[in-house]
């Protein structure tokens, strides 16, 4: 039987709260390979987020904002949202001396509860494969003012390499999140015009091979930059597209 959305929020929420992820064997393989790749993406993010100066925000999530919007922009307001009371205490315990207004709410993005048109930009990292798209991708359409902004990273499942990884390790992710796959891209581009930037293929591969030679350690060697320079290469060629593990959304709302 098909689970509720509410039933899912409750796991996901317990999942976050008493912290039940296990992603230590991974984190090892992404020290190298998404060693240059983090890089670019952090280049991406804060030339986008340079635009955020005075604007309303809407953040999917509640501690994206200190990596990319603090000592970078000045927004007017950041108002956070999650599921989760543990995360969001995590975004709330860091916001006592930015220099804009932040607030943080325990609420569904799902179910956003905002008035119309109340954002200039609504953002998160990797949140959106956690939710139910068509519901959240609603939601944040309706809530964002006419011509407002999306800005989201998120991890993909299309690649079939990446799907059975996935299926031989549970335990770090939670029960019912769902990386993207091509059906939830036709879904934001209904209520979106966006472009993307594709990460991670090559520098899995090279990273794999770098992280057995040099261990954890001495992430930035020549493997993992020949790795990570294919990705930046292939990344440009659309119907490759689908062998990436990463990506970043950047959108204008229809």
């Amino acid at each position: 039987m098909k689970k509720s959305i509410e039933e899912i929020v409750k796991t996901e929420a317990e999942y976050w709260n008493e912290n039940k992820l296990d992603r230590r064997k991974i984190k090892k393989l992404r020290r190298h390979a998404f060693y240059y790749s983090y890089k670019r993406e952090a280049k991406i993010i804060n030339n986008i987020v340079a635009t955020f100066e005075g604007k309303e925000l809407l953040e999917i999530g509640s501690h994206s904002w200190m990596s990319w919007i603090k000592n970078k922009t000045t927004p007017k307001k950041i108002t956070c949202i999650n599921i989760s009371e543990v995360e969001l205490q995590k975004g709330a315990i860091n916001s006592k001396s930015v220099p804009f207004e932040i607030d943080f709410h325990l609420m569904d993005a799902n179910n956003l509860t905002f008035p119309d048109a109340s954002f200039d930009i609504v953002y998160g990292g990797a949140i959106l494969h956690h939710l139910d798209i068509e519901k959240s991708v609603n939601h944040i359409h309706r809530v964002l003012k006419p011509d407002g902004y999306i800005l989201f990273t998120e991890p993909l499942n299309i690649n079939p390499l990446y799907k059975i990884y996935r299926k031989f390790n549970p335990k770090e992710r939670t029960p019912d999140e769902h990386a993207l796959v091509s059906k939830d891209f036709k879904l934001i581009r209904d209520k979106f015009t966006f472009d993307h930037y594709f990460f991670d293929f090559f520098s899995v591969i090279f990273g794999f091979i770098a992280l057995k030679i040099y261990g954890d350690k001495n992430y930035n060697n020549w493997i993992n930059k020949f790795g990570y320079n294919l990705d930046v290469f292939f990344s440009k060629i659309p119907f490759l597209h689908f062998l990436f593990a990463r990506v970043i959304i950047y959108g204008k709302k229809k």
